[in-house]
Formats: C-alpha cells, sequence, structure tokens
C-alpha cells in the first residue's frame, strides 16, 4: 500500500460514501503534467517502484493509487463497488480533489483494462495513454470466461484464462493467503512459463495452491521487495481476497449495461497512444493484444520487449526509456 511502500509521499482521499482512496502523490515540476499509474492484480501503487521515482525526477507530476480492493484502499465485500463505471468516477473524484484536471494515462494489466473504462467514461482527462502488457480493448459482447479460453485454444493452442475460474471461487483468496511462498513462486518466477503452466490450463492454479507448489524466484526481485510486498498484501490487512472481486464482478457481467450504452464511437481513441507488450508472457500473448488495439487507435505505438508479465520490474529501465520517449513526444 501506499503508506507502507512510500510513506513520506503517501496520501488519502475519503470521498462523500465513505470510500478511501490511498495514493501517491508528487507535484509536477516545470509545467510538467502528472502521470496516473494504475497497478494490475494482485499489486498496489508499489508495483510502480521502479517508475515513480525515475519520472517524479524528471518533473512529471505522480498519482499512483491503491486501486479499490488494494493496499490502503478501502475493500468493500459488495462486488457491485467494483463495477468500472463506479470505480472510474471515484478516481476522477479523487482527481479532483487533488486539483488534477488532466493526466497521462498508464496501465499495467487489470489496470490497463481499468484505464480503457476510464477512457470510455473520462477520455477529456486524458492527454496520452500508455497500456503495459495488456491492451485496449472494446467491449462488443458479454464477456465470458470459455469464450476466451476457446478463442485463445485456436489462436494459441491453451486457454489464457483458465486461472479465472479458480479466483472466482469464494475461498480463493484464503487459499492463496495461506500460502504466501506459492504466491511468490507464482507471480515472481524465474521462468515465465512457469506462471503460465500453473495458470493457464483448466484447475491448474487451484491445484497449484492446494498442493503449495514453489518454484525459483526471478532474480529482479530482491528480498526487501518481497518483504514490502508481504506487508501490503498480509491477511491481516484483507489478503488476496478483496483483489478477486475485480474477477468475480466481471465474470458476472456488472460492467455490460455500463458498457453497452456506449455509442461506437465514444470506444475509439484520439490521442497518442503507446502499447507496451511482453515476448514471454503467455497470457498477455503479444499478438492477441496488437490484434484487439489497432482498429480502435488512429496513432498507436507499439513496442516489444523481452520480458514476462511483470515487466515494470524485470526489465524497469527499458520500460522507462519507452515510457518516456513516448510522453515526450518521440516514438
Amino acid at each position: 500500500m501506499a503508506a507502507v511502500a512510500f510513506a513520506s509521499i503517501a496520501s488519502s482521499t475519503t470521498l462523500n460514501d465513505g470510500t478511501t482512496y490511498s495514493y501517491v502523490h508528487i507535484q509536477p515540476q516545470d509545467n510538467k503534467p502528472y502521470i496516473l499509474f494504475l497497478h494490475g492484480f494482485p499489486e498496489s501503487s508499489f508495483g510502480w517502484r521502479h517508475q515513480i521515482p525515475y519520472f517524479s525526477k524528471l518533473g512529471y507530476g505522480i498519482v499512483a493509487p491503491d486501486l479499490l480492493g488494494y493496499g490502503g484502499t478501502s475493500k468493500p465485500a459488495n462486488l457491485k463497488a467494483y463495477i468500472m463505471k463506479k470505480m472510474a468516477e471515484e478516481l476522477c473524484h479523487v482527481l479532483d480533489a487533488l486539483g488534477i484536471k488532466q493526466v497521462i494515462g498508464v496501465g499495467h494489466d487489470w489496470g490497463s483494462l481499468f484505464l480503457a473504462r476510464l477512457h470510455y467514461y473520462h477520455p477529456e482527462r486524458f492527454i496520452k495513454y500508455a497500456f503495459v502488457d495488456v491492451s485496449y480493448a472494446a467491449p462488443r459482447v458479454p464477456f465470458s470466461v470459455d469464450a476466451v479460453n476457446e478463442f485463445s485454444q485456436k489462436m494459441v493452442g491453451y486457454p489464457i484464462f483458465g486461472y479465472w475460474h479458480f479466483l472466482n471461487d469464494p475461498k480463493a483468496g484464503e487459499m492463496m493467503d495461506a500460502k504466501p511462498d506459492s504466491i511468490d513462486s507464482l507471480l515472481f518466477a524465474k521462468d515465465p512459463k512457469f506462471m503460465s503452466d500453473n495458470m493457464c490450463p483448466l484447475g491448474a492454479m487451484r491445484s497449484f495452491f492446494e498442493q503449495g507448489k514453489t518454484g525459483p524466484l526471478a532474480s529482479w526481485v530482491t528480498p526487501e521487495e518481497l518483504g514490502t510486498w508481504h506487508k501490503i498484501i498480509d491477511p491481516s490487512k484483507g489478503g488476496c481476497g478483496p483483489p478477486t472481486n475485480w474477477y468475480k464482478a466481471q465474470i458476472a457481467n456488472l460492467n455490460s449495461q455500463d458498457e453497452f450504452a456506449l455509442p461506437e464511437e465514444a470506444l475509439e481513441i484520439e490521442q497518442p497512444t503507446l502499447l507496451i507488450t511482453c515476448t514471454h508472457d503467455y497470457i498477455a500473448v503479444p499478438k492477441m493484444q496488437v490484434g484487439a488495439m489497432e482498429p480502435l487507435v488512429k496513432d498507436l505505438i507499439v513496442k516489444e520487449i523481452a520480458s514476462g508479465h511483470f515487466v515494470l520490474s524485470e526489465k524497469a529501465d527499458e520500460v522507462n526509456k519507452t515510457l518516456e520517449a513516448f510522453f515526450e513526444g518521440g516514438k
């Protein structure tokens, strides 16, 4: 959470309905814009630990929230709290409280999907967009895990979302919390294939935690970072359960009514947009990410980095330089 990982630059805002958002906030310098960093599952603002100091030193303003269900932000049990349009409005209220009108939006994993929804409902708030690892995609049909898995089976030869069924289980968070070494081994695997092999096949992720499997850790995660990560995701602070509500809400199609009401033109992106794909991510497969995005974005730059899913840490320098070039107007 922001207060654990970034105590000196952490703050929070409580909205009228009592929902509290925790976030990193750094003022811009030299008329630089703000960057809004949106993390994925099951991280927090700590996922941007290599980007926050880099871009703040360049003078950019920073807002990096713990999204709903994560870190120091509220963790409601009601799935309706995780409807994307509602969360988008909440985050805009946070920006309003900070006096921020426009930002450069950067998302990773679920943060990319959330950034897409922020574009649907509040495109006027964004100067540019950067989608890291997971692309922008527009809703066209009700969401179905099985349909995605059938499609990916044809495209790449295996189901990319096999693990979603496990995360939809009410006890998934509890099972993950009970096996912290297994969580570490899965998320910070030395070999990216270890992650996908134990998440993509149907039933594999459940079996992984039931058996308490472990594997070698990547060199890009330090013992100190793991210590901070465990403090943030500690079961006494909510653990892994609340973050799974993002999956549960999507599987329940709680976003469909809002999304299908949007006109087609609202789904297109006019602003300059960057997509960073990851060669060795076998869930967010690069060719599938690019294919989903190209028809909808008028000014698109695509860069591929030889990395697994957690590219923000694994290839932090390359990510930072790629983002910087895009922010500054280069290719």
